[in-house]
């Protein structure tokens, strides 16, 4: 029997980076990964699956480039292993239904966005933790512990076995 699953659908610009980063990596001497994708924003997203127990899926462009290697290879460094949705002709709202549709065993989701997409229905904006933006010109602020505390909420936080034995 397939584990019933939390997911956290994953953009990577203008959620795991943010403006201000940005500008402070090309000042700097920082290579690699790390000069697009701020470890700080990859922590507080640890904290919500640590609080959850959700699984990640990147639904980001990322998955498509020569960076995706290396920005899987960076998550698992923080113990994040994420899956990706599929690629149906650049329609996010689409590629997240179908991964749902190969993944029956979803008991809730959120999408982490700086972005609305058209192929986004009534039913994806209701999960969407829209994450703040530079009004569609850069990437904004990025993941912040307020958006932490709404995935929470959205998600529920995990049992502990001490919260079994306290239903008991």
């Amino acid at each position: 029997m397939e584990e019933i699953m939390k997911v956290i659908f994953l953009d990577v610009d203008g959620v795991l980076n943010s403006d201000e980063y940005i500008k402070g990596t090309i000042k700097s001497n920082i290579q690699g990964i790390e000069k697009h994708v701020d470890v700080e924003k990859i922590k507080l997203l640890r904290q919500a699956i640590d609080q959850t127990n959700a699984k990640v899926v990147l639904t980001s462009s990322w998955r498509l480039t020569k960076m995706a290697q290396e920005l899987i290879k960076l998550l698992i460094t923080y113990g994040i292993y994420a899956d990706s949705t599929p690629y149906i002709r650049n329609e996010r709202g689409l590629e997240i239904k179908q991964w749902l549709a190969d993944n029956q065993n979803v008991e809730d989701f959120v999408i982490l966005d700086d972005e609305i997409f058209d192929s986004y229905d009534e039913g994806l904006m209701k999960k969407l933790v829209k994450i703040s933006n530079g009004n569609g010109h850069n990437f904004g602020e990025g993941l912040l512990p307020k958006d932490i505390d709404e995935i929470i909420k959205r998600l529920g936080r995990n049992k502990t076995r001490q919260d079994d034995e306290m239903e008991r």
